[in-house]
């Protein structure tokens, strides 16, 4: 092998070493920081029989008028209850910069209302404190995480602290407002802005925009062009109209307000409304061209009249002229 070569296969392998060297020093900070990670990460588990039990989740720290105030708060809340409808994950997100904002979510079923998280006012007039507190008469099993972040913060786990007397400072839970930003429940119904899904398996506290929404129905309306069907007199529509204020079949508008809308139902309703007042129209129509033979007949029948009259007027002037 010439002089040459064998510079070259020195570099090469030594370039080899120092990125094998560098590749495993790469791998071993990774797999130092993802056991330490994997070690914060691992949730404080809380059971409890009923009594008061306070769980400590961390505290903003920070006013939100500071102009270097971007602290987060996250907390993660795995269960609720020692029963099958807690099988899921909660979550908070906390800051106050201009002012508190809490956002909550959950997938699988929520913390089914036995957790609540309070916010105290820390005696030192500054710290936000946040705890968890289950309902003081429920068995609750769940598991916490917790974690803050932020300028000239220290990233870090909140160590999970409980204690079975009242926090000091003052509870301002009553002045916060926590948005539900989309709850689920154990039946699998989504609430988005509200945490209340009144057993339906999607309701929205706000409005819809979508390019299009499809609604399963059965039963349309065409039954109304049915030769069959018993078309009611439009005199005793106007009678029950007189009588209830609004259209038979359709919702009064205390029912609307109360129950609100199923758009599938109300579709098929005004639908069936429309082909009854195409109906109503088809037979004014046929009333309006009888109407308009009979007219034409009577004209005819007059033109008739008035020749005849015109001829026997006629006849009475040449009468009356050879009188004379």
């Amino acid at each position: 092998m010439s002089l040459k070569n064998k510079s070259k296969l020195f570099r090469d392998t030594n370039l080899s070493t120092i990125i094998n060297r560098k590749m495993k020093k790469t791998l071993l900070f990774f797999l130092l920081t993802t056991a330490f990670l994997c070690k914060g990460q691992t949730p404080t588990q809380i059971v409890t029989t009923p009594s008061n039990t306070y769980v400590y989740v961390g505290s903003l720290t920070q006013t939100s008028s500071d102009a270097g105030n971007s602290q987060k708060i996250v907390i993660k809340i795995f269960g609720g209850s020692w029963f099958a409808d807690s099988d899921g994950e909660t979550n908070f997100y906390i800051s106050n910069r201009s002012g508190l904002a809490i956002n909550e979510t959950s997938s699988g079923s929520s913390t089914a209302g036995r957790l609540v998280l309070r916010a105290y006012q820390n005696p030192n007039g500054v710290n936000t404190d946040f705890y968890i507190v289950p309902n003081s008469n429920d068995y609750t099993s769940f598991a916490v995480t917790a974690y803050t972040f932020g300028f000239v913060q220290t990233p870090q786990f909140i160590t999970i602290t409980t204690q079975s007397t009242a926090p000091t400072g003052t509870d301002i839970t009553g002045s916060i407002t926590i948005t539900p930003v989309m709850i689920t429940d154990a039946s699998g119904n989504i609430g988005i802005g509200t945490p209340n899904s009144h057993s339906d398996k999607l309701a929205v506290n706000g409005t819809i925009h979508a390019k299009q929404i499809n609604v399963d129905l059965a039963n349309w309306a065409d039954y109304v062009f049915d030769k069959d069907y018993k078309l009611t007199p439009i005199s005793d529509v106007k009678t029950y109209i007189n009588q209830n204020h609004h259209l038979p079949d359709l919702p009064t508008a205390a029912e609307v307000e109360k129950d609100g809308l199923n758009l599938g139902e109300i579709n098929k309703l005004l639908t069936k409304k429309v082909e009854e007042l195409t109906l109503y129209l088809i037979d004014k129509d046929k009333e309006i061209n009888v109407q308009k033979e009979i007219n034409k007949q009577q004209q005819a029948t007059n033109q008739a009249l008035e020749q005849k009259f015109n001829k026997l007027a006629s006849q009475l002037d040449m009468l009356a002229k050879k009188k004379d």
